[in-house]
C-alpha cells in the first residue's frame, strides 16, 4: 500500500534514518519499531483511516509499514519544533488463498497496491492488481521483486507512428543529374535526384512541357488560351507570372547542404541562359553569385563544407557579415557564393523609408538559398519581410519542418519563392486551409498534395541507407521521499491554476495577471522537481509573483510562455517561436522586446517604433500595466526560473534524483567505447548529471548556452553530432520538434552504428501528460489549423484549463 501521510516530531529525526520500521498502534498513530517512545501520527481521510482499522483486525495478515521522510537534512537543520511530513507503506503477507479478496477489498477504498520496495519475507509474490501467474511455481519471490524496482532500467519501445509531414513526401521518380565537376565528394542517389528536382524547376513553368505544375495551358472549343490553376481548379487569361525555384524539404540528416552547393557549382556549367536573359530584361545590376541567407551559428559550418567538398577555387565565397561586409557590387562579381546571415538582411533593408545602400539590396541575384528557411514562416516579422524584398531569379527554401504549428508556415515559403497567386497569403488561405475550417478534409489535403508534389521535395530518412534507429520509454519511479513532496507541489500547482481561474474576470488586471504568474510557475516547478528529485529542495514559502516587481520575473514569465508555444506581438501580430529561435546567439538576439504584466507581448520592432516617434507603448488598459524589458536569447532559457528555483547547494553535494540515476544505470550497463550525449533544458539538470557520472567513473564534455560564441562557431561542425550513438532526452519538452531536431543530430548521414533514443520520464506525473500533449500536435488537424493566442490574458487563462486536466 503506497503513499499514506503522515507527520513526526521534527526532534525524534536524529535518531533514526529513513527509510525505517514502524508499528501501527491504531488507525491514528504509529511508532518506531525500536524505540515505541518515538511517535507519529496518520494524516488519511478518516473514511480512508477505516481501512487501517480494518487491516489491523485481521489476524490472519502480517503487515510491515515503512516510513520515509522528505528534505531530512533541512528538517534536521531546523531547531524549532515542528510537526514534518513523512510517508508511509504498508506491505501486506498473508495467505493466496485471500489474494482476490484482499484486492477487491483494497479497491473500495481506491487502493491499488505497488511492487514492494523492502523485502521483509523472502516469500512468492502475488499481486491482485497485476497481471501475475497462478501458479506460484513460477512467482517471482519478493526479493526478486525488489531487486529489480530499485536496480534495473526498464525501457519500453515507442511505436513510430505517421509522421504529419509525410503527407508532403515526394511521389515522383526522378532521374539522377550529372554530378558537378567542382564538387569533389561523390553525390549520393537521392542528391542527385534532388539535384534534377532543382534544375528543372528553375527553367520555370512546366506549362508545356508535360511535367505536373501549378499551371497548366489549354486551347478552348472557342480557341481561347487559357490557364488553368490545377490547385483551385481556376483558371485566367492572362498568362501567370514566370517562377524559378522550390522548396527542399528532406528530413535532418539527408545531406541537404551539400546538395545546395552542387547546385551552385553547376553554374559553373552552365553559364548565363536565355530564360537569364528573359528574366533580367531591364539590364538592372545583375550578379552570378549565389546568395546563402543562414543563422548565424552555421556560418562555420557552411564554410567547411564548402572548403571540403569543393574543388579548391572553383567555387569561391565570401561571408557578407560583420567586419567582412561588401561595399560596393563590383565585389560580389568576384565570387560565386556570398554568405550572409538573416540578422544581416533584417539589419541593412529599410523597409521601404529610402534607398538601401547595402550590397544585397542593390543588386538582382543569380539565385537565393534560404538555410533553415523556417526563421521567415511568420510573415509580419521585420526579418521574413526583409528576405522577401531582396531580388532573384530563383529563389530556394530549405528546411526540415515546412509546417511545424500551422499551415499558414507553409504559405509564407510559397510567398517568399514567389508563386502567383500564391505570393499573396490571402489566397493560399482562400483555397487551401478554408477547406479545412469548413470541414472539406479530403478536398484540402488532395489540393496540398498536389501543390506540394510541383513545388516541393521532401524525401523519408528511408531513402537513405542509415543505420536502424530504436526508439525507447524509459518510466522512472519516484521514491517514496519524492513522491511526498511532488503530490504536495502538485496539489499547490492545482490550487494556483484554480485561483487563476476563478479570479480570470476581476477587473484588477494585474492581479489576474499575478495569478497566472503563479499557475505558471508552479508548472514548471513540477517538472523541475521530475528532473532534480529531492536535489530541489522548495523555499519555505511556496512560490509567489506576491510583492514581487515585475521587472524582476518578466524575464521568467516570458521563457516559460515562448517554451509552451508561441508568443504573438498585440501591435502587429507577429509571431515569436522558440524554434525560430534556437539558433540565434546574444549577439544577434534582439534584446528590446517588452512584456506587459498583463502579458501583453510587444516585439522590438514595434517597441522602437514607438521610441522614434516619442510614443508611449501601452497594453490599452487603465491605468496601462507595468512594462519590463526582456530577451530572447535563448541562454536564458537553460536558467532556473528564480522564484520557481531550488534553494540548492553545490551540485557536488546534491544526491541524485532517481531520473538522474536511471541515466547513469543505462549507461553504466552499455558496452565499453560506445558514446552517448545526453539532452536537457536546464543547465542545472546538466550539473547533477554530469557530476553524478563523473562520480560513476563515466567521462564527460559540456556544450551549452556558457560556451562562448567564438568558441560555439569554431566547433559547430561537431552539431553534426554521429560520434554519439545512444541519445537522452532527460525531460519531455512542450514542442516535440525540438526533441527530434535535437536527436536527428545523432541519426544522420555519417552515422555508422545503430541508434537508440531513450526519453526519460516519472511515472505517474505531470512529463507523462506533456507527452500525450505532444502527440496531438502531431495531429495532422490539429497543427494545420493550430490558431495563435492573441496574447490576451482571457486568453493565456483560458490555456490553463488544459494545464490543469493535464495534472
Amino acid at each position: 500500500v503506497p503513499s499514506i501521510p503522515g507527520k513526526w516530531d521534527n526532534r525524534n529525526i536524529s535518531t533514526v534514518k529513513s527509510p525505517f520500521l514502524v508499528h501501527l498502534d491504531s488507525k491514528d498513530t504509529f511508532s518506531a519499531a525500536e524505540d515505541a517512545h518515538l511517535k507519529g501520527s496518520v494524516t488519511l481521510e478518516a473514511w480512508k483511516k477505516q481501512m487501517i482499522h480494518d487491516l489491523l483486525d485481521d489476524d490472519e495478515l502480517v503487515l510491515y509499514v515503512m516510513c520515509y521522510f522528505d528534505a531530512i537534512d533541512s528538517i534536521q537543520r531546523s531547531s524549532k519544533f515542528q510537526q514534518v511530513e513523512c510517508r508511509l507503506t504498508i506491505t501486506v503477507y498473508g495467505s493466496v488463498e485471500d489474494t482476490t479478496e484482499v484486492g477487491n477489498w483494497f479497491q473500495q477504498y481506491e487502493v491499488y497496491l505497488q511492487d514492494p520496495l523492502v523485502c521483509h519475507r523472502n516469500v512468492p509474490y502475488y499481486n491482485p492488481h497485476k497481471l501475475s501467474s497462478e501458479d506460484l511455481g513460477t512467482c517471482l519471490t519478493v526479493a526478486d521483486v525488489v531487486v529489480q524496482s530499485t536496480s534495473q532500467v526498464q525501457l519500453q519501445d515507442i511505436k513510430g507512428g505517421l509522421d504529419m509531414l509525410d503527407l508532403l513526401s515526394s511521389r515522383q521518380i526522378l532521374d539522377e543529374a550529372r554530378q558537378p565537376k567542382a564538387i569533389l565528394s561523390p553525390l549520393k542517389k537521392h542528391q542527385k535526384q534532388a539535384l534534377t528536382f532543382m534544375l528543372r524547376r528553375e527553367q520555370g513553368w512546366g506549362i508545356e512541357d508535360g511535367h505536373a505544375d501549378v499551371w497548366r495551358k489549354i486551347d478552348n472549343n472557342l480557341g481561347n488560351r487559357l490557364f488553368v490553376n490545377m490547385v483551385s481548379e481556376t483558371h485566367q487569361v492572362e498568362e501567370p507570372p514566370q517562377f524559378y525555384g522550390g522548396i527542399i524539404a528532406d528530413p535532418m540528416g539527408l545531406g541537404k547542404t551539400l546538395t545546395m552547393i552542387a547546385l551552385a557549382a553547376n553554374d559553373l556549367e552552365e553559364g548565363i541562359s536565355a530564360t537569364d536573359q528573359e528574366w533580367n530584361a531591364n539590364n538592372d545590376p545583375y550578379v552570378k553569385a549565389t546568395l546563402i541567407i543562414i543563422p548565424p551559428p552555421l556560418l562555420g559550418s557552411w564554410e567547411e563544407q564548402l572548403i571540403s567538398h569543393v574543388v579548391a577555387g572553383q567555387l569561391t565565397y565570401r561571408c557578407h557579415h560583420g567586419k567582412t561586409r561588401f561595399t560596393d557590387s563590383w565585389e560580389v562579381d568576384e565570387v560565386k557564393i556570398v554568405l550572409t546571415t538573416y540578422h544581416t538582411v533584417s539589419a541593412e533593408w529599410k523597409g521601404g523609408m529610402g534607398t538601401s545602400s547595402s550590397v544585397l539590396f542593390n543588386v538582382k541575384w543569380r539565385r537565393i538559398i534560404l538555410d533553415e528557411a523556417h526563421y521567415i514562416r511568420n510573415e509580419n516579422s521585420r526579418m521574413a519581410r526583409a528576405v522577401c524584398a531582396l531580388d532573384a531569379r530563383s529563389r530556394w527554401a530549405v528546411t526540415g519542418t515546412p509546417i511545424q504549428n500551422r499551415l499558414s508556415d507553409l504559405a509564407t515559403l510559397v510567398k517568399f519563392i514567389r508563386v502567383h497567386p500564391y505570393t499573396d497569403t490571402k489566397q493560399f488561405d482562400a483555397d487551401l486551409s478554408r477547406l479545412w475550417k469548413s470541414g472539406e478534409d479530403e478536398k484540402a489535403v488532395k489540393r496540398l498534395q498536389y501543390l506540394s508534389s510541383c513545388l516541393l521535395l521532401r524525401r523519408p530518412k528511408t531513402t537513405i541507407s542509415l543505420p536502424p534507429r530504436h526508439d525507447k520509454l524509459c518510466a522512472v519511479e519516484f521514491t517514496n521521499e519524492e513522491r511526498v513532496i511532488y503530490d504536495r507541489m502538485r496539489q499547490q500547482a492545482i490550487h494556483s491554476i484554480d485561483n487563476a481561474l476563478q479570479n480570470d474576470s476581476s477587473p484588477d488586471i494585474t492581479k489576474s495577471g499575478s495569478y497566472y504568474v503563479n499557475a505558471l510557475q508552479q508548472i514548471e516547478s513540477l517538472r523541475l522537481f521530475c528532473n532534480l528529485g529531492l536535489g530541489y529542495q522548495t523555499r519555505h514559502q511556496k512560490p509567489s509573483s506576491d510583492g514581487v516587481k515585475w521587472n524582476e520575473i518578466a524575464q521568467q514569465c516570458f521563457n516559460m510562455e515562448r517554451q509552451r508555444g508561441a508568443v504573438i506581438c498585440f501591435c502587429c501580430s507577429s509571431v515569436l517561436e522558440l524554434t525560430e529561435t534556437l539558433l540565434e546567439d546574444s549577439d544577434t538576439a534582439i534584446n528590446t522586446p517588452q512584456l506587459f504584466q498583463c502579458l501583453r507581448f510587444a516585439c522590438g520592432e514595434c517597441f522602437k517604433k514607438h521610441k522614434k516617434a516619442h510614443q508611449k507603448l501601452a497594453c490599452g488598459h487603465k491605468p496601462t500595466c507595468s512594462m519590463a524589458t526582456v530577451s530572447v536569447d535563448n541562454n536564458t532559457l537553460e536558467d532556473l526560473p528564480e522564484l520557481a528555483s531550488a534553494v540548492l547547494p553545490s551540485t557536488a553535494s546534491l544526491g541524485s534524483s532517481s531520473k538522474v540515476k536511471a541515466l547513469v544505470a543505462d549507461i553504466k550497463s552499455l558496452p565499453h567505447g560506445l558514446k552517448s550525449i545526453v539532452f536537457s533544458s536546464w543547465r542545472l539538470t546538466l550539473d547533477i548529471a554530469e557530476n553524478a557520472l563523473q562520480r560513476a567513473g563515466i567521462r564527460t564534455l559540456r556544450f551549452d548556452g556558457k560556451v562562448s560564441q567564438k568558441d560555439r562557431q569554431a566547433v559547430s561542425v561537431l552539431l553534426y553530432l554521429t560520434e554519439a550513438s545512444r541519445a537522452y532526452l532527460m525531460e519531455p519538452h512542450w514542442n516535440p520538434n525540438i526533441e527530434e531536431q535535437a536527436l536527428a543530430r545523432v541519426h544522420r548521414i555519417g552515422q555508422t552504428r545503430e541508434v537508440t533514443t531513450v526519453r526519460l520520464y516519472m511515472r505517474d506525473s505531470f512529463e507523462k501528460q506533456v507527452m500525450e500533449a505532444q502527440d496531438t500536435k502531431k495531429q495532422l488537424a490539429g497543427v494545420l489549423l493550430s490558431p495563435h493566442e492573441g496574447g490576451q490574458l482571457d486568453e493565456k487563462l483560458g490555456s490553463l484549463h488544459k494545464l490543469r486536466s493535464l495534472l
